[in-house]
């Protein structure tokens, strides 16, 4: 034995001491509430070789109906998803990505799935494993869903209301319309906002000159009345 050679007892603390930090980072990755799973990309078509408690509680499948499986079972028929490609391209650049991905549990339900992908590389560069760490975001998608339902509901009973005024603006203005008298609608100013037919027949005026104007600029002011003024500061602030 050269003099310098480890002694038998000194490997076997060592074996034990690898195999102890080894227990413990997998007792850390299994009390985790993330989904981690490790591919080998030697392997052919990148299999899974580990995946955690909480990956199984997240798919429902068991660690021996997942290992050695590449992960895009979990997405069953619905293969037509573009992060698919991503999730492709990504592996075979060697490049970490982040996506949102519908999944699929062991008993059909949907699970909306975010996934998180980075590889491991070797000494030499090379890409030896991926690690995916994945969050079940159910209830986020769903809440996102109930908000755009609820604006969605909002948007269309404003347009209903909308439709409901205007068809009721449309019915008032066609019977202003069909009155005999002269009407005009003011603001608080004084301003004319509407007028209607018989107004602008009986007085020969148009409408441009009319809408817009204030009532005692209108024509050669004989409008401007201090009786008619006094009147209407009593009535218009009472609208």
């Amino acid at each position: 034995m050269k003099e310098n050679a480890p002694s038998t007892d000194s490997l076997d603390q060592c074996i034990q001491n690898n195999d102890n930090d080894l227990a413990l980072y997998l007792k850390a990755l299994d009390s985790t509430y993330s989904g981690i799973i490790i591919t080998d990309n030697l392997q052919y078509d990148n299999p899974i070789i580990y995946c955690n408690k909480a990956f199984e509680t997240i798919s429902g499948y068991s660690q021996n109906e997942i290992i050695g499986h590449n992960c895009r079972f979990l997405q069953a028929q619905d293969r037509s998803q573009n992060e698919r490609y991503i999730i492709k391209e990504s592996i075979e650049r060697g490049e970490e990505c982040k996506i949102e991905i519908r999944n699929y549990r062991k008993d059909g339900s949907l699970f909306w799935n975010e996934l998180f992908i980075s590889p491991l590389k070797n000494d030499e560069g090379q890409v030896t494993h991926f690690i995916g760490v994945q969050y079940d975001i159910n209830d986020r998608k769903k809440a996102a869903h109930q908000l755009r339902e609820q604006k969605s509901h909002v948007e269309l009973k404003i347009l209903e209301r909308t439709k409901e005024l205007q068809d009721k603006e449309s019915i008032l203005s066609s019977i202003i319309e069909t009155v005999r008298e002269s009407l005009l609608v003011l603001d608080a100013n004084y301003k004319v906002l509407s007028a209607n037919r018989h107004f602008l027949n009986s007085f020969k005026v148009s409408m441009e000159e009319t809408v817009g104007k204030v009532l005692f600029d209108l024509g050669n002011q004989q409008w401007d009345i201090s009786a008619l003024k006094e009147m209407l500061t009593q009535i218009l602030p009472t609208n």
